[in-house]
């Protein structure tokens, strides 16, 4: 895994859990604690985080930045839930994992397209309730706190009896040689079942995501029928993907 890559996750553990321990990235990375302590040193010098003992920690000075971030990161996965909408026809049966990407694909449905929608987030489930012309099914099993999603063999086990026409998967690493990838073991499993679940895999992701490597596999290239970011499909990044022949929107 490239250093980038590396210093990548941290940021977003650190963004999440706002405290990271070097003994957890080390296991996480699967890289030596020396490797962590030097990222965390560098990470720390470029202002980004907090150097603390055993580990690291958000820099209050830098939440500003990440906030910057995280509202042009809202109006880029707006641009891609647009077009991921426009795919969803009358009467489809549609299986929706994640919940940055997909909470805004829900803004775009029309209010009076009748859908069936199988999803393992919370999140998605309590908005889908508003909306009276689509037949919302949540799949139940372990809640993750930390994804506030049903992860796990129960999950896994209730995708074996369904089957959808697309699948809208929000992805964080994708890359044309090994696939696409996830920092979460059971998250990844789970991703996995869900592939296997539907006719059509439709992979949103940035395009920052795009080259991104992530410990552990989801599924190959050829499992994924279309992939959808926010920039040009003719973006030089996505010809790799259109080459094995993806279709890019």
């Amino acid at each position: 895994m490239l250093k980038e890559e590396r210093h990548n996750i941290i940021l977003e553990e650190i963004r999440t859990h706002n405290k990271v321990h070097s003994s957890k990235l080390s296991q996480l990375l699967n890289v030596s604690e020396d490797t962590i302590r030097r990222d965390l040193r560098e990470l720390a010098g470029s202002g980004y985080i907090k150097k603390v003992h055993g580990g690291a920690m958000a820099n209050p000075n830098s939440m500003e930045v990440f906030r910057t971030q995280e509202i042009s990161r809202q109006l880029e996965r707006a641009i891609i839930a647009e077009k991921a909408a426009g795919l969803l026809q009358n009467d489809q049966v549609v299986l929706m994992e994640g919940e940055s990407t997909n909470l805004l694909v829900i803004d775009f449905i029309p209010d009076d397209m009748p859908l069936t929608i199988f999803t393992n987030s919370l999140e998605l489930a309590g908005k889908l309730f508003n909306y009276q012309n689509i037949e919302t099914i949540f799949l139940g099993g372990r809640i993750s706190h930390k994804y506030r999603m049903s992860l796990g063999m129960d999950v896994i086990n209730a995708l074996g009896e369904i089957h959808a026409d697309l699948f809208f998967t929000e992805i964080s690493s994708i890359h044309e040689e090994i696939g696409i990838t996830d920092g979460d073991r059971e998250n990844a499993y789970t991703k996995k079942a869900m592939f296997r679940s539907s006719s059509q895999v439709i992979a949103m992701c940035l395009s920052d995501d795009i080259g991104t490597i992530q410990p552990f596999k989801v599924e190959n290239i050829n499992q994924i029928n279309m992939i959808i970011t926010e920039a040009d499909p003719d973006h030089h990044l996505l010809q790799r993907f259109s080459n094995k022949g993806v279709q890019i929107v």
